[in-house]
């Protein structure tokens, strides 16, 4: 089914900017958060026939983006990491932070009108620079090109990249063309890239599955092999296939090293090409983590609940992330990366942080109930600590959401050392 042919509804909800924290909601008693192995996930969920939407939620956020975007019953597309790179492959505006976002959203713009998609479909946007002020100017560059009720949820880390003299990179979520029932991995030969891995992942509307980073502390390519061997177990054990799999992040404590590790995920995926990568600089004693997206196949029907959580086999559960999350319905919540409103230390900015985030679930129907992913992001021990101290008082420990912590040079706020990025379900109240 083309664009043009869908009845989205889009509503651009103009709140007014967020109060303090919100009152916290009574919760209905938590299902459990383990799922079977043997269990066949295909056949235990269920698809509603849904008017296909999107919402941009801008509250306080600044223009040019929302502090979230819910959309449903749309196909997605999810791209690799795009570098400031010319069809030949050559740096594009050395030195130069405007050119190189011109660049950038040059080829994301390309990949996206590939498969089906653009830019004025963005949900999300991940972007990756060399500092908070570069960040800035792609948020502003892009609201240049796009209508002003197109408004994507932006998440912003300071971080080194794969080439060198890049300032700048980016990945994307968006709105697609129906593709058929299946994954469908794209190469886009208009940009410059890797013939054997997938600029963009088209996943057909239903159901997805987060996977929680695995690290590994082996040498770092000895390490990216386990680290994705133990998520294709995972992936084997909920009895989905590889050809699923539309997005693979991987943190990595040498970006100027991305091509070794990605030698050897390209080895994990013999025989097809290898799904979307991102990269992104952590600081941490394992050289590698990867964390995995899939597409889960939805039944006809309503879900018993919207999300599962599942812990595989002879792993202990932790009360402030689950393994994975499987998400048995096509409505998700995509909330922009969250830094505190002011400067403070790590309390005080993690404290502000949740408030924001529970005022934001408020307005789009969700609750911290049904967070189905956390990515975080802190820049110094007194963020890091805190944030493990005080996750506890905010997550139900039978269901946190699938997460990865990173420590990284910098966030995406001058001045902050904590950025929450979150994607959210709707609570069903």
């Amino acid at each position: 089914m083309s664009w043009q042919s869908l009845k989205a509804t889009v509503l651009v909800a103009c709140c007014a900017a967020m109060a303090g924290c919100c009152s916290a909601v009574q919760d209905e008693p938590a299902p459990s958060n383990t799922t079977s192995p043997n269990t066949t996930v295909q056949d235990t969920t269920f698809q509603d026939t849904v008017e296909p939407s999107v919402r941009y939620v801008p509250l306080d956020a600044p223009a040019g983006m929302s502090q979230a975007v819910v959309v449903e019953g749309f196909p997605l597309v999810y791209t690799r990491q795009l570098l400031p790179l010319g069809r030949e492959g050559k740096l594009v505006g050395e030195g130069s932070a405007e050119q190189q976002i011109g660049q950038v959203l040059a080829n994301l713009k390309t990949v996206l009108d590939a498969a089906g998609s653009g830019l004025g479909k963005l949900v999300r946007l991940n972007v990756y620079a060399d500092s908070p002020e570069t960040a800035d100017r792609v948020r502003e560059q892009l609201s240049r090109q796009l209508d002003a009720a197109v408004r994507p949820a932006i998440t912003a880390v300071v971080s080194p990249l794969p080439h060198p003299k890049a300032l700048v990179a980016v990945d994307a979520v968006a709105i697609a063309a129906e593709k058929g029932d299946a994954v469908a991995l794209e190469r886009c030969e208009a940009v410059a890239g890797d013939k054997d891995c997938a600029d963009a992942a088209v996943m057909p509307r239903g159901g997805v599955v987060y996977l929680s980073g695995q690290p590994d502390k082996s040498p770092r390519v000895e390490a990216t092999a386990k680290s994705l061997t133990k998520l294709l177990e995972i992936v084997d054990q909920l009895k989905l296939e590889r050809s699923q799999i539309v997005q693979l992040k991987v943190f990595v404590d040498s970006p100027k090293d991305a091509d070794e590790v990605l030698r050897e995920v390209k080895r994990l995926f013999p025989g097809q090409i290898t799904p979307p990568v991102v990269f992104a600089e952590w600081i941490a004693s394992a050289p590698v983590e990867i964390e995995m997206i899939a597409h889960l196949p939805l039944a006809a029907g309503k879900p018993a609940q919207t999300v599962r959580f599942y812990t595989p086999p002879g792993v202990k559960p932790s009360p402030t992330f689950s393994r994975v999350a499987l998400v048995q319905t096509d409505r998700q919540v995509y909330i922009s990366g969250l830094s505190a409103r002011a400067p403070g230390d790590g309390e005080a900015q993690v404290r502000d942080v949740f408030a924001q985030l529970k005022h934001i679930l408020s307005e789009t129907g969700s609750d911290l109930r049904h967070l189905v992913k956390a990515t975080y992001y802190v820049s110094d021990d007194d963020a890091s600590t805190m944030l493990n101290k005080l996750r506890p008082e905010f997550y139900d420990p039978k269901r946190p959401p699938a997460a990865s912590k990173a420590t990284v040079h910098g966030v995406g706020h001058a001045d902050r050392t904590l950025t929450m990025d979150m994607i959210a379900v709707g609570s069903g109240r």
